[in-house]
């Protein structure tokens, strides 16, 4: 197992889904958790479940979208936790528009989610990080980052900014000893394709027929990938972009 022992770990968007299995992953690796999410019973729910485990874990509800929360949600941490080793970006969603379509209010909304409130968060939790001399953050990209995603312009492009984020966060906070990488996930097996899979049952066969592994991600397979890059046998990884996608690397 990876070791994150006595760390402090911060996830975004961290009450279900691959949130959540990222955050059992650290913690049974050893890391203390401080969750965050806009759900509140879910994320509830979710730290009741960790705490059940004999985890150490915090959090709270912040919007990852808001900048102001940014430095609300670290300063929180560090008042709580004391200090911030991991950071994983994991808060983000899609809005299925399409190019014609997509309107000024969609792509706020999008790009606000997905890649500038991560910078603004990223950024507070680096301030405190430089003068600890340490610390690992993790964004989470897509691979929809390339190859000409039809469903969601402005998803795929957020991703697409948040490996160029990940990349030049990692030149230049690496003589600091903070080492920053993205995870991209392929087609994971989440509540949302649930949720496809009962409407339009077609469109996962389709999806599944087209990854070489012959199967969806399931959030653990994102979870034990980020607890390795996080670890201290990945300490000499930085400015990578991770595909966990089966195989399959756009969409």
């Amino acid at each position: 197992m990876n070791n994150n022992d006595n760390k402090i770990a911060v996830i975004t968007g961290a009450a279900r889904g691959n949130g959540k299995a990222t955050a059992l992953s650290l913690g049974r690796s050893g890391s203390s958790l401080y969750l965050t999410d806009l759900n509140s019973q879910e994320l509830e729910e979710t730290i009741t479940d960790i705490k059940n485990e004999g985890i150490d874990v915090s959090g709270g509800v912040y919007d990852a979208s808001k900048i102001s929360d940014a430095k609300i949600l670290i300063d929180d941490v560090i008042k709580n936790c004391g200090r911030i080793d991991i950071l994983v970006n994991n808060a983000g969603a899609s809005k299925p528009v399409k190019f014609p379509d997509v309107d000024e209010d969609t792509w706020d909304w999008v790009l606000d989610l997905n890649l500038k409130g991560p910078y603004f968060i990223m950024q507070e939790a680096a301030k405190h990080m430089m003068k600890q001399k340490s610390g690992s953050i993790v964004n989470i990209a897509s691979i929809s980052a390339s190859g000409g995603m039809t469903s969601s312009p402005s998803y795929a492009i957020a991703k697409a900014g948040v490996v160029t984020m990940t990349v030049t966060a990692a030149a230049y906070l690496a003589e600091y000893g903070i080492r920053v990488n993205a995870v991209s996930p392929g087609i994971v097996n989440t509540q949302f394709h649930d949720e496809v899979k009962v409407t339009n049952p077609d469109v996962l066969d389709q999806q599944v027929k087209s990854i070489p592994l012959g199967r969806l991600a399931e959030p653990e397979d994102i979870a034990s990938t980020i607890s390795f890059i996080t670890s201290d046998e990945a300490s000499y990884i930085t400015g990578e972009i991770i595909t966990v996608g089966g195989g399959k690397n756009s969409l």
